[in-house]
């Protein structure tokens, strides 16, 4: 009886033991997966903080790349717009002072074709009071006073032709009565400063002379100068050339 008790007790004895072992082994291991789960939960949320993270990060850094962008491509259109004003001012800049050089070299060559005229007038008062007779009594003072008004008012011209011969070789040249020979001069001069009738179609006798002056030299523009101031005194210096050409 004695070693029945003795071994049920060794028997409660390992029972007690292996029951505490496997309580043991029992609570390790739930310790043990409970770190497991502790760690891959922190772990996983390690994860997805670090994604979100990334994920912020790249949101911020295309927002800061769109806003760039944005402001890149609007600086070029301003600036795109700003050449396009720039142009406008520039263009309309140089087509002003091309506009008053042109207006210049106008005044400029009507300058010259009046300065023409008037020594082409001097040149013809000279010439005519050394040979016209002029039958004007009175002092030096009145014979100029009454020439300079008589020329002023285009009283005297006709007397003036008449009775000088510089004058009326001039005259029978170009102003004989013959439409047809005054056309015909004119045609002649056209021809020789290489003008067409359409070049010249629109323009008054005056100013055809006026450019063939601006072109000729020598005896050439000594004769248009006489042409051109008497012109003037006959009266067709303001008419169309076209009148006598067509």
């Amino acid at each position: 009886m004695s070693e029945v008790r003795v071994m049920e007790a060794k028997a409660q004895a390992i029972e007690k033991e292996g029951s505490a072992r496997a309580k043991v082994l029992e609570l390790t291991a739930s310790a043990e997966a409970k770190g497991i789960e502790m760690k891959s939960v922190a772990e996983a949320r390690g994860v997805e903080a670090k994604s979100e993270a990334i994920e912020k990060q790249g949101t911020a850094e295309a927002s800061v790349m769109e806003k760039k962008y944005i402001a890149e491509a609007k600086g070029i259109k301003e600036k795109a717009d700003s050449m396009k004003l720039l142009d406008g001012v520039g263009k309309e800049h140089e087509e002003f002072k091309l506009r008053l050089e042109k207006e210049k070299s106008v005044e400029l060559a009507q300058i010259e074709i009046q300065k023409d005229i008037a020594d082409a007038q001097a040149q013809v008062i000279q010439e005519a009071l050394r040979s016209a007779k002029i039958d004007i009594v009175g002092g030096e003072t009145l014979f100029f006073d009454k020439i300079m008004g008589s020329i002023t008012a285009g009283k005297a011209v006709d007397r003036m032709v008449n009775n000088s011969d510089v004058l009326g070789d001039i005259r029978s040249t170009f102003f004989n009565g013959d439409p047809d020979y005054f056309k015909n001069q004119l045609k002649k001069f056209i021809s020789q400063f290489s003008m067409s009738s359409e070049d010249v179609k629109n323009l008054t006798v005056s100013a055809l002379i006026g450019r063939m002056l601006s072109q000729a030299e020598g005896s050439s523009k000594d004769t248009l100068n006489n042409l051109l101031g008497l012109a003037e005194k006959f009266g067709v210096g303001g008419k169309s050339v076209h009148k006598y050409l067509s």
